[in-house]
């Protein structure tokens, strides 16, 4: 019988981070940091987007980005997300009148860009120190400091888009004269690389979320398989709510604001993978601690 419940506990041991993660998910309130964070997504949205155009637009057409933007966007929460992101854009874009009042629309630009930064800087602070010594308040240079930090990783995720948006490219040119020169399957190749490269550039996206935050956290290999974890559940997670969407009445029923909770639930749910692979990469870290602390010739 104690043979059997070693076997057992032998089987259980490589689940036992997953189950970890999400205790620890669940009791740092991960559905309500992802609804917080949803919010400032949602306010953050048209300046972040300008931002990331700007940013972007030093080395490629501004309307040639805006088009692919809204056309990728469109790909995964379909044609009302894209609304609402066009819609974002052209309302950024609209011009202010006198010196003091582009001042304030800059400052206000920059302020709306990094709030979600700044609310995932916290959530991620929160589910990093859950169950530990609590953290001491910060002062308010530390917290604008922060604010300086959401806006530089804002510049890196325009130049990672940036890379992306070459090797998609790249690829999709390479698919279409695979297929009309090469073997039936060429095609089907580099379409199976295409996502692995977006399936890599969400790994190295939620990596880099997840070390947006001061104090300490997860070590990088840790983070890298947590975020493994996010980008494996938000490729199987987008198709079947993308499916729900297309399928569910509650986004009809809200009529002309039906877009709007369309993306709110994206983000939501894009909110909720991040964090609970942040949880993945901390239960991986008390695990492998735990595992050294353990004394030799036991486990």
């Amino acid at each position: 019988m104690q043979n059997l419940n070693q076997g057992a506990r032998r089987l259980m041991r490589p689940a036992a981070p997953l189950l970890r993660a999400v205790q620890l998910w669940l009791d740092a309130e991960g559905l309500r940091m992802s609804a917080a964070m949803s919010f400032y997504g949602m306010l953050s949205l048209a300046p972040l987007l300008l931002l990331l155009v700007g940013v972007l637009g030093w080395w490629v057409d501004k309307a040639y980005l805006e088009s692919n933007l809204i056309a990728q966007v469109q790909g995964v929460m379909g044609e009302r997300g894209a609304e609402v992101v066009r819609m974002a854009l052209a309302s950024a874009k609209a011009p202010a009148q006198g010196w003091l009042a582009s001042i304030a629309g800059f400052v206000l630009l920059l302020s709306g860009a990094t709030g979600v930064f700044a609310e995932l800087q916290s959530a991620l602070a929160r589910l990093w120190a859950h169950g530990r010594a609590t953290p001491e308040r910060k002062p308010w240079w530390h917290v604008a400091s922060l604010r300086l930090r959401g806006l530089a990783y804002v510049l890196a995720i325009g130049f990672l888009l940036l890379i992306s948006l070459v090797l998609s490219t790249a690829i999709k040119v390479l698919a279409t004269w695979a297929g009309a020169l090469l073997p039936f399957g060429a095609g089907v190749l580099l379409q199976f690389v295409n996502e692995a490269v977006a399936f890599a550039v969400a790994v190295l996206l939620f990596v880099g979320l997840m070390r947006i935050g001061s104090g300490p956290k997860p070590p990088l290999s840790c983070l890298v398989l947590g975020a493994a974890v996010g980008a494996a559940l938000f490729t199987a997670g987008k198709q079947l709510l993308a499916w729900y969407l297309s399928t569910a009445a509650v986004v009809s029923a809200y009529g002309a604001a039906g877009s709007l909770v369309v993306l709110l639930m994206w983000i939501y749910f894009s909110s909720a993978v991040l964090l609970f692979g942040a949880s993945c990469a901390r239960a991986l870290d008390e695990a492998r601690t735990a595992a050294g602390a353990q004394p030799p010739g036991q486990g």
